[in-house]
């Protein structure tokens, strides 16, 4: 699986005067091209661990040099509207970012039990984006290659996962959600637990043991993949 320092070394960005872009400038970059949404300096700030005016002074830099465009969001009646930010060649995304982004939103506003509401409406997604990914297959998988393949969803998605050698402990360093996650994390986190339960079933395992910290850390979220057979699991 190919990691974030290989992605960043596959081509080297530059600013206007020719100078390589630093670390830290490509990883925000990056992040604003895995968004499916407009993203708020608030929410860029939390997922990138910085302090909010080093983030700011980054994204003018990128503005200036072509990289990113702005616009002002809608106003809610009090102060001036924040700024969202867009990466002006977005990578292609997963359809169900926007989606779950949305979702997210609803399930906060009407939703009695938001979180295990979101859990159960990512379960569909995962079995569909680990059909996707594996194509129709008979029988269980073992626990070990299941995580594997997880991982690699988690990949396709847009999450740059950094796994241990047993593909139990990853590390999330990139969010494809960030402007949902900064607002309702409980709620994204449901969903993508879900989305991850979900792929598990479809290999016929039970991952409803797997938990997801947010923001453990600054610029990233802890994943533990816990795969078992449905027998283990209920004895």
């Amino acid at each position: 699986m190919t990691g974030p320092s290989d992605r960043s070394a596959a081509r080297t960005r530059r600013t206007s005067f020719g100078r390589p872009l630093s670390p830290t400038r490509v990883r925000i970059l990056e992040l604003l091209e895995a968004q499916a949404t407009p993203t708020t300096l608030a929410a860029i700030t939390r997922s990138c661990g910085l302090h909010e005016n080093t983030v700011r002074a980054h994204l003018e830099d990128l503005l200036r040099d072509g990289y990113l465009s702005r616009e002002r969001a809608a106003s809610n009646g009090r102060g001036r509207p924040a700024w969202l930010w867009e990466a002006k060649k977005p990578i292609e995304h997963s359809p169900y970012a926007s989606l779950a982004s949305a979702l997210a939103t609803v399930l906060h506003e009407t939703s009695a039990h938001p979180v295990q509401d979101a859990v159960d409406a990512g379960k569909p997604w995962g079995r569909e984006l680990m059909l996707k990914q594996q194509g129709e297959h008979h029988g269980q998988r073992p626990a070990e290659a299941a995580r594997s393949h997880v991982v690699d969803m988690l990949e396709e998605v847009g999450f740059a996962p950094e796994p241990d050698a047993s593909n139990e402990h990853v590390v999330l360093t990139r969010c494809p959600l960030i402007e949902a996650a900064n607002k309702h994390p409980d709620i994204v986190c449901g969903v993508h637990l879900g989305i991850i339960q979900g792929a598990f079933a479809e290999m016929g395992l039970d991952g409803s043991s797997s938990t997801l910290l947010p923001f453990s850390a600054p610029g990233q979220c802890a994943l533990h993949l816990r795969a078992a057979t449905s027998e283990t699991h209920s004895g």
